[in-house]
């Protein structure tokens, strides 16, 4: 499934984006259709009040996907009684920077992680059939593909803030951030 995926800033200014398209077998990379291409950015910052509003409650609305379902459909969500995105500055896990599914336009599923600098990496997920939106087809995240994904990118921004050339808030052109991103993608997310 092909997947946009942005960091965003304190401004909600774009500071990376990449889309990540996927190849099934002997054809070619099956990407987003040209006018979701178009309307990707727009779906993302759509999502980005939600995300803000996530990040200030105690107790979060949204689910998280735990994994283990008696029922036998695969998945089974919970609400984690923790609390919600600020209740963990004392503890040393970063389980709670991942938020999870906050949001779905047509059958796109949009999934969020924000770092405690306050920086968003947020990921539009298309589904298998080059993510053309469809009312029968709901997008599958596997929640900890997705986590790592993001925990790994995470510590590359962070490595990059580390940089003496880079100041904070500017894009990153790095074409050696670009590589290690598309190669996690290919290594989380297209299982």
């Amino acid at each position: 499934m092909p997947q946009y995926f942005a960091i965003i800033g304190h401004k909600d200014n774009p500071i990376y984006e990449a889309e990540f398209s996927i190849q099934q077998g002997s054809q070619k990379n099956i990407g987003f259709t040209q006018e979701l291409k178009e309307m990707n950015p727009f779906i993302l910052h759509a999502s980005l009040d939600i995300i803000d509003d996530l990040k200030w409650q105690l107790v979060p609305s949204n689910t998280q996907y735990n994994g283990d379902n008696a029922g036998g459909s695969g998945s089974s969500f919970s609400i984690g009684s923790s609390g919600g995105f600020l209740r963990s500055k004392n503890v040393n896990n970063t389980d709670n920077c991942y938020l999870g599914k906050v949001d779905h336009f047509y059958g796109l599923a949009i999934t969020a992680y924000i770092s405690y600098g306050g920086m968003k990496f947020v990921m539009v997920h298309g589904n298998s059939n080059g993510g053309a939106p469809s009312s029968n087809s709901n997008v599958i995240i596997d929640d900890n593909a997705c986590r790592s994904f993001y925990q790994e990118v995470h510590e590359l921004y962070v490595k990059t803030l580390m940089n003496p050339f880079y100041k904070s808030g500017d894009p990153i052109t790095s074409p050696v951030f670009d590589s290690r991103v598309r190669s996690l993608a290919r290594k989380f997310l297209n299982k």
